[in-house]
């Protein structure tokens, strides 16, 4: 057994070889390892046939897992931005990461970071694990300058986004609620398809969305009416042109002529 309790190196190297290769799923979890601890341990175990020689030698032992040269300083989910797979990282399945943190640990303080696979493509699907996040500001229709930050994936629902606000803001499931999409404006769109992903829906970094709690009379403080597109948000204001204007500035047209 090698250091640790953990697998014996040969074994190792052929479970992760094995999992590296394993065909991306939609939905499955995919996890990031620096791309400098993993070629510690593969000096360690002797993953490449032509680097054998420091093989089992305590002083290229890798240690706990690290993760430290991904993240941004003090924020230990948020990634560093341009990070390049198999270059800065790579990127391995549920079943391998945890036979790595089972041999190795995780370094203190650390979380995982963990992503999802997901489908890309609008004619010809391929699956892709979904490193960088969309990050929401989410905040209540009372009060829009408290706004909290939250990163989904891309494939996380609308509903998923409610649960997590309603957590946030402590509002009970069954209080009646709905969600909106706060653009620049100061215009407001309805998400009310909660079985729509953020991708369906066109959210983007940096989107602040609204969650309105219905009032105790059963009205809403936003008030019933269907709010207008971001684009149509100002066309009330125009002049309104009936048809017979329209006839007599045609006529006008053809006298000058």
């Amino acid at each position: 057994m090698a250091e640790g309790g953990a697998a014996d190196l040969d074994t190792q190297r052929s479970d992760i070889a094995t999992l590296l290769k394993t065909s991306l799923r939609k939905g499955d979890t995919w996890y990031l390892v620096d791309s400098r601890w993993f070629k510690q341990w593969k000096k360690y175990v002797g993953f490449d046939s032509w680097d054998k020689y420091q093989m089992g030698d305590q002083n290229v032992y890798p240690g706990p897992i690290d993760n430290s040269g991904l993240l941004k300083d003090g924020d230990a989910q948020s990634l560093k931005e341009h990070l390049i797979d198999e270059l800065d990282y790579i990127l391995l399945p549920t079943e391998g990461w945890n036979k790595l943190v089972s041999w190795y640990t995780l370094m203190e303080g650390q979380e995982p970071i963990a992503r999802k696979v997901v489908e890309q493509g609008m004619f010809v699907k391929h699956c892709k694990v979904e490193v960088y996040l969309t990050e929401l500001k989410l905040c209540e229709n009372g009060n829009m300058n408290n706004v909290v930050t939250r990163r989904f994936s891309k494939a996380d629902t609308i509903d998923t986004i409610e649960k997590e606000i309603r957590k946030i803001f402590n509002i009970p499931d069954e209080k009646e609620a709905r969600l909106w999409n706060k653009y620049m404006s100061n215009t407001f769109e309805p998400l009310n398809k909660p079985d729509s992903t953020i991708q369906d829906a066109g959210l983007y970094q940096g989107q602040v969305l609204v969650i309105e709690q219905k009032n105790e009379d059963g009205t809403w403080p936003r008030g019933p009416s269907t709010p207008k597109s971001p684009g149509a948000s100002n066309f009330s204001t125009l002049p309104k042109i009936s048809p017979s204007s329209l006839s007599n500035n045609y006529n006008n047209i053809n006298n000058r002529k």
